[in-house]
């Protein structure tokens, strides 16, 4: 299967050793329903290892999250590091990168009482990626319900 994703993304948090799921739309492109995508979505396994090591590679990327508060200089939010504290801190981290726009969650989206060990450990491998299975992301889109979701459904297979 070929696939394709921002490999320099992928590639920080794998290099650094990271524990995480692909999601959202580069998982929908893994399962075989090719379409655009702005940002790369992964649900991260919350460990203190795993923090640390998740916050040295969004350092070495230049990671940024977006503030509501507006630069009156420039008319457009400010945006600030994300340190270990902002990552030990936030569940959903939103972030702007020097490889594109990156979202993080130490949950499942959709299904918060889920299990991410579960996920990580049911997650297809693909050359050291792991990407949620079908199953997984069929649910994740069936909760969700945008209009993108439920085309995402119409177009991926069934089952495996």
């Amino acid at each position: 299967m070929d696939v394709t994703f921002p490999n320099r993304l992928i590639d920080a948090l794998c290099k650094h050793r990271v524990d995480f799921v692909v999601i959202g739309g580069l998982a929908v492109n893994y399962h075989g329903y090719v379409r655009a995508t702005e940002d790369t979505d992964i649900v991260f396994l919350r460990t203190e290892e795993n923090e640390v090591r998740l916050a040295a590679v969004l350092s070495s990327i230049n990671a940024s999250w977006i503030s509501n508060e507006i630069d009156l200089a420039t008319g457009i939010e400010q945006t600030f590091p994300v340190t270990l504290e902002f990552v030990r801190a936030s569940s959903l981290m939103m972030l702007v990168t020097e490889f594109g726009f990156l979202d993080i969650f130490d949950f499942i989206p959709g299904l918060a009482q889920a299990s991410v060990q579960e996920l990580y450990d049911t997650a297809d491998e693909y050359d050291g990626v792991r990407f949620s299975s079908l199953r997984w992301l069929r649910a994740m889109k069936q909760a969700s319900n945008r209009s993108k979701d439920q085309e995402d459904l119409a177009s991926l297979p069934q089952d495996r």
